[in-house]
């Protein structure tokens, strides 16, 4: 077994996100290992759910056409993937699927498509370093 096998790779769509994305397929290339590129649709409150409806589906439409973007990327370069829609909180999403799919690392940006630039960490980011039980690298 090798250091690198089965590597999560969370994006929203953002180019430091598909920054991350390349850098894990660089990973999967040299390791062989297998991607799952996960798009998470932030959840919305059911007291709201009906005021919205329209707005969720757009957003699922969204997170499918960034996930087939994805999809072509790493189905040119030749690695193995998988793709990944849920609806929840980001930062819970990704920790809780990187242990429950038992994934031995994340890589993920440090910020996303809505986040303060530069030096600065995101939310998710942050939350996911500090709470996932596995390696987690920021690529900015």
């Amino acid at each position: 077994m090798g250091l690198f096998e089965n590597i999560l790779v969370p994006i929203d769509g953002s180019s430091t996100s598909l920054r991350a994305l390349n850098s894990a397929i660089e990973i999967a290339q040299m390791s062989g290992a297998e991607i799952t590129i996960l798009h998470v649709i932030p959840a919305v409150e059911e007291s709201v759910k009906t005021r919205v409806a329209k707005f969720e589906k757009q957003l699922e439409q969204q997170g499918k056409d960034i996930l087939d973007d994805a999809a072509v990327v790493a189905k040119k370069q030749k690695i193995k993937y998988k793709t990944s829609l849920v609806r929840d909180s980001p930062g819970h999403a990704i920790v809780r699927l990187a242990k429950k799919g038992k994934f031995d690392h994340v890589v993920m940006s440090t910020t996303g498509a809505g986040s303060a630039k530069d030096d600065m960490l995101g939310s998710v980011s942050n939350y996911v370093v500090h709470k996932a039980e596995i390696p987690v690298y920021l690529i900015r």
